[in-house]
C-alpha cells in the first residue's frame, strides 16, 4: 500500500498496480504508460494507463487516487511451473 503522487507515478510507468480510488472503487491489474502534467487553465496532473487484457487505454487525474499497490511481477508469469 502506497501513497501515491506524481513522482511515485513516474517512477512506476511500465509497471502493474491496483488503483484505489477516493470514492472506494478500485481500477484493478493496470499497466501505467504515461504520468504527466497538463498546463492550461487549472494545473492537473493526469495517469495514463492500459488494462492489457482488454486492449483498453484509460486516464485518472492523480486528485481522484487515493492510493496505489503495486503488483508483483511473478504473478503474472504463466509459463513458470511450481
Amino acid at each position: 500500500m502506497l501513497k501515491f503522487d506524481l513522482n511515485w507515478a513516474r517512477s512506476n510507468v511500465g509497471r502493474r498496480v491496483n488503483l484505489h480510488l477516493k470514492d472506494g472503487s478500485v481500477i484493478i491489474n493496470v499497466l501505467i504508460t504515461r504520468a504527466l502534467r497538463v498546463r492550461g487553465n487549472c494545473e492537473r496532473s493526469v495517469l495514463h494507463y492500459a488494462i492489457p487484457q482488454r486492449n483498453k487505454n484509460g486516464k485518472v487525474f492523480l486528485k481522484e487516487i487515493a492510493w496505489a499497490e503495486r503488483l508483483d511481477s511473478q504473478m503474472f508469469a504463466s509459463d513458470e511451473v511450481a
